[in-house]
């Protein structure tokens, strides 16, 4: 059986600098569940660049988004909601909210 791990990724976002703390209390508590998925994190330009460089050197994937890429203005919250989708690297993401911890089983 293949390995889908390397296709299939955990992913929050950070879209405010209050959600830095959040996002991180996140991935640590999916890395502590020993999840072999990546983890990944979208980050608005709101954040500042020593919080962006926190996030970059602790999730497995990070990607900056570019507020540019929607162009149908449609609210910040909604579209990052939407913007994983256009992610081709992956299989399976499952988008979890940055206030959101996990604490038991890890199966998807």
């Amino acid at each position: 059986m293949a390995d889908n791990t390397l296709n299939q990724v955990w992913l929050t976002y950070a879209l405010e600098e209050e959600a830095v703390p959040h996002a991180l209390t996140l991935y640590f508590s999916l890395k502590r569940l020993l999840t072999s998925h990546k983890v990944g994190v979208i980050v608005s330009t709101q954040i500042c660049q020593t919080s962006r460089e926190i996030l970059h050197k602790s999730f497995d994937f990070y990607v900056a988004l570019d507020e540019t890429w929607n162009f149908k203005n449609i609210p910040i919250q909604t579209f990052v909601k939407v913007f994983p989708f256009t992610l081709k690297p992956f299989e399976k993401i499952v988008l979890l909210a940055p206030t959101m911890l996990v604490r038991g089983d890890l199966c998807f």
